[in-house]
């Protein structure tokens, strides 16, 4: 059994450095103590100091490499930001990970931070940050949690040019994101920015990856609860199908709300539901998965049910499925299907915003 590691002396405070703790007689092993969070070389977090990692539900699949890499960075820029010059705020990936957007870590450094000084590069080494120079024309910085950093639309322009274009989008999206509850306009949840705000971020005189920026915008949705809905969207376009709605409302012959999905063919009566790990992991889930393609088989709609597996290993499997379900003659049935907004600002089918 093991014990439980000797307390740290108060006097190191939220924060230190391996020197400090040196000097109040703590020796090195003891900073691998699971108490303590090594925020950049030399530098240590005491554990309650930062954001505590949130479990899996009971019975849930582990979380992936990119959310687990997320963690590590938001745990270590939380506890690095208050020590950091006030001209210096996060930037690029450190800052999409703080505001929990799908981002996954650099292909070279994933250790290290990204932040940002307008007009000179900060000199940053032993924090294990890589520091770059912006010009204050085309950043937007803000605070989150006492945390300084670009704001959602300006972290959109810097990282989307270098980025793959369903990376781009997924991360757009998730920007753009209004959470509300099914069968209403009531949100649950503000998005982090809006389409306006963004069109204004890409349009700023000077800015790199304009054209590519310029691309993208109108394939954002505000309407994509995940990467993968975003990524499935995104093949849908790229293969040539038809525009689908999206969010949307699935309703009875008698105007009973049936259920929400993401992706939806209403004059084909078929909808796309994308069903990560959890869906087969959780028993309460799953009955409602199964309650749903019930409710939506009685109404007269099939479902097509998209994993990881047929998006991301499979996808002519994929493609030759939904062609065929669309190529499906329908059963004349009762049941009507109502779209969550008439036509107008947000546009019909991908709801361009």
């Amino acid at each position: 059994m093991s014990r439980s590691p000797i307390p740290l002396p108060p006097a190191l405070g939220r924060t230190f450095s391996s020197g400090e703790a040196r000097a109040h007689g703590v020796h090195s092993r003891r900073l691998d103590g699971p108490d303590v969070v090594r925020i950049a070389r030399g530098l240590y977090a005491r554990r309650f100091a930062v954001a505590p990692d949130p479990e899996p539900p009971l019975g849930g699949q582990p979380p992936h490499s990119d959310e687990l890499w997320r963690r590590e960075v938001r745990a270590r820029a939380e506890a690095l930001g208050p020590m950091l010059p006030d001209e210096v705020f996060f930037s690029h990936r450190t800052a999409a990970a703080l505001w929990g957007l799908p981002i996954g870590p650099p292909p070279v450094h994933p250790e290290r931070l990204d932040a940002s000084a307008f007009g000179r590069r900060p000199g940053l080494p032993r924090f294990g940050v890589a520091p770059r120079s912006v010009s204050p024309r085309l950043v937007a910085v803000t605070a989150l949690r006492g945390v300084r950093l670009t704001d959602p639309a300006t972290t959109w322009v810097q990282l989307a040019p270098t980025i793959n274009r369903f990376e781009a989008i997924a991360l757009g999206d998730a920007i753009l994101h209004a959470d509300r509850l099914p069968g209403t306009d009531e949100l649950t949840a503000p998005p982090l920015a809006t389409h306006s705000e963004l069109s204004d971020a890409v349009r700023t005189p000077y800015r790199r990856g304009r054209a590519q920026l310029l691309a993208l915008l109108p394939r954002l949705s505000a309407h994509a609860a995940s990467p993968p809905e975003s990524h499935l969207r995104a093949l849908l376009e790229e293969w040539d199908f038809p525009q689908p709605w999206l969010d949307f409302d699935v309703r009875d012959g008698a105007g009973r709300l049936l259920g929400c999905s993401e992706i939806a063919y209403p004059e084909h009566r078929l909808a796309l539901e994308y069903e990560g790990a959890h869906h087969f992991t959780l028993a309460r889930q799953y009955a409602r998965d199964v309650e749903k393609v019930q409710l939506y088989a009685d109404a007269g709609w099939r479902v097509l049910r998209v994993t990881a597996e047929l998006l991301y290993r499979r996808p002519q499997t994929l493609r030759t499925r939904l062609r065929a379900a669309l190529a499906s003659p329908l059963i004349e049935h009762t049941a009507s299907a109502h779209r969550r907004l008439p036509d107008g600002p947000i546009g019909p089918r991908f709801e361009r915003v």
